[in-house]
C-alpha cells in the first residue's frame, strides 16, 4: 500500500518538476546572457580594449575588438531564442527579429575601455541596450516566458526581468 501511494505521488509530481525545469531554462539562459555581457564590459575596462557582444536568435558571442577569436560563446537551449536586441525603449516586439549565427542580421553591442556600452567602440556613443529572450516552450503570460536583459549606456549596469511578449 505504501508502494502505491508513492508511486502516485511521484506521477503527480513529474510535471511540475519538468514544467519547472522547461521554465527555468529561459530564466537561466537570460541570466547568463547578462552574465557574458557584464564579463565584456569588465574585461573591456581591465585590458583597456573595446570589447563587443554579437547577438542573434541562438547565441550571444563575446569577441575582443583587437582580436578575431571568440573569447566567449553562448548557446541558447532548446526552445529558448532571443527575438530581439534594440536601443529603443518604445518598439513593441511581436516576433522574432535576429536572424540565426552567421546570417549577418545580428546585432554588436560594444563595451568601451571606458566602462561604457554603445552602438559602436566610440566612447561618446553611448546607448542603452535592451536583449528580449522567449521561452517558447511556455506560455507568453508565465513569469518566465519572457525575459529582458537591458544594459544601461554610461555604466554598463546590466540587469534581467520578466517582460510579457
Amino acid at each position: 500500500m505504501v508502494l502505491v501511494i508513492i508511486g502516485v505521488l511521484a506521477a503527480l509530481a513529474t510535471p511540475s518538476l519538468t514544467r519547472d525545469n522547461t521554465a527555468r531554462k529561459g530564466r537561466d539562459f537570460a541570466n547568463f546572457v547578462a552574465q557574458s555581457m557584464q564579463r565584456a564590459h569588465l574585461d573591456a575596462m581591465s585590458a583597456r580594449v573595446a570589447h563587443f557582444t554579437i547577438v542573434c536568435s541562438d547565441s550571444v558571442s563575446t569577441y575582443r575588438s583587437d582580436q578575431d577569436a571568440v573569447l566567449r560563446k553562448l548557446a541558447a537551449p532548446p526552445g529558448v531564442v532571443i527575438w530581439d536586441a534594440t536601443t529603443n525603449k518604445s518598439k513593441s516586439v511581436t516576433g522574432p527579429s535576429l536572424g540565426a549565427t552567421g546570417s549577418g542580421n545580428c546585432v554588436w553591442i560594444w563595451f568601451n575601455s571606458m566602462g561604457n556600452a554603445g552602438t559602436d567602440v566610440s566612447t561618446a556613443n553611448l546607448a542603452n541596450w535592451l536583449v528580449y529572450v522567449r521561452n517558447e516552450t511556455i506560455p507568453s503570460q508565465h513569469p518566465d516566458g519572457g525575459l529582458v536583459v537591458s544594459v544601461t549606456g554610461l555604466t554598463s549596469f546590466i540587469n534581467v526581468r520578466s517582460h510579457t511578449f
